[in-house]
């Protein structure tokens, strides 16, 4: 656990935005922002009664290396005569090392004014920062989803979550290509409490041989074979620990995508995920060949979303 209470200055720059009305009218947005350094700067702002004494609580999960880190504090100040309030601190540690990938999850704040405390707002989360010497993959950038494949599931904390896609040339005249993919998965959320958030599962980079000519699914069409699943990791604690993540809008799949040469040619993108242990099936990791539950059809055979267009 980590916490700062608050100090200070002003001061710009960002990832992640939070911000929501409360049923009283009042307001509170806060900012955290965040760079390869590994130091994070806090902003909070919003209206409350005038000459208020504030504290905003906040919270939120980061991600590096499979090791999540929960990250918590307050900022106090005060309103002003028109019950404006506005506070920097910059410059807070990280926790993780920010050597490699590091994401963010699960934010949440709460306005206390005047010892009240009001409903925790819902959070817009951040971009993924890439802190290694190696960057982002180059090629094509392409989403699908929300797809909600799987229909309505309730994700435990330590739910093996696994994804994967598959693709196909359009048209069956292409020279033989190395078609390469980094991918993740994103998964929305929401607590009982009201809290909504995300969490995001690395589908890792992968790379594929296509001979000449070739219209079949790639790496396999087989939605039950080992082959269609690209990486799994467990769903982080989300909604606090042991409580469960209700997930009604299904999965969204991120990816960059490049060919090598580069064809010209466009492919058919399809993707899928699975948590068996929300289909009471246990909890499997569908890319465990040593798991004789995996390839069972209705433990790991997910449907295939929509087919989308490479752009």
């Amino acid at each position: 656990m980590f916490r700062r209470i608050a100090a200070v200055s002003a001061i710009a720059v960002g990832l992640l935005a939070i911000s929501a009305t409360s049923t009283m009218a009042h307001t509170l947005n806060v900012t955290v922002r965040a760079t390869c350094g590994c130091t994070y700067d806090i902003t909070v702002s919003g209206t409350t009664d005038i000459r208020a004494s504030v504290t905003v609580a906040y919270s939120f999960d980061v991600t590096e290396n499979s090791i999540v880190y929960h990250v918590s504090g307050t900022v106090n100040t005060n309103a002003d005569d028109n019950g404006n309030f506005s506070e920097t601190v910059p410059g807070i540690q990280l926790p993780n090392g920010c050597k490699d990938t590091v994401s963010f999850s699960n934010g949440s704040a709460t306005l206390t004014f005047n010892g009240t405390t009001e409903n925790p707002v819902g959070v817009t989360l951040p971009d993924t920062l890439y802190c290694s010497m190696t960057p982002p993959p180059p090629g094509k950038p392409l989403e699908i989803g929300p797809s909600s494949m799987e229909g309505h599931l309730l994700i435990r904390p330590g739910d093996w979550i696994n994804g994967g896609y598959s693709f196909v040339f359009v048209s069956g005249s292409h020279a033989a290509t190395t078609v390469t993919v980094s991918s993740t998965l994103t998964l929305p959320f929401r607590c009982a409490d009201g809290t909504t958030g995300e969490f995001v599962i690395n589908l890792g980079t992968h790379a594929y041989d296509v001979p000449a000519n070739n219209k079949t699914w790639q790496p396999t069409g087989d939605a039950n074979s080992v082959l269609s699943w690209a990486g799994s990791g467990m769903a982080p604690a989300g909604c606090g620990a042991g409580n469960v993540m209700d997930n009604s809008k299904g999965a969204i799949w991120d990816a960059t995508i490049s060919q090598n040469p580069d064809t010209g040619s466009l492919l058919n993108w399809r993707f899928k995920y699975r948590d068996p242990n929300a289909k009471g099936k246990g909890n499997v990791n569908c890319l465990d060949t040593s798991d004789p539950r995996r390839s069972k059809a209705d433990v790991c055979g997910a449907s295939w979303s929509e087919t989308v267009k490479d752009p």
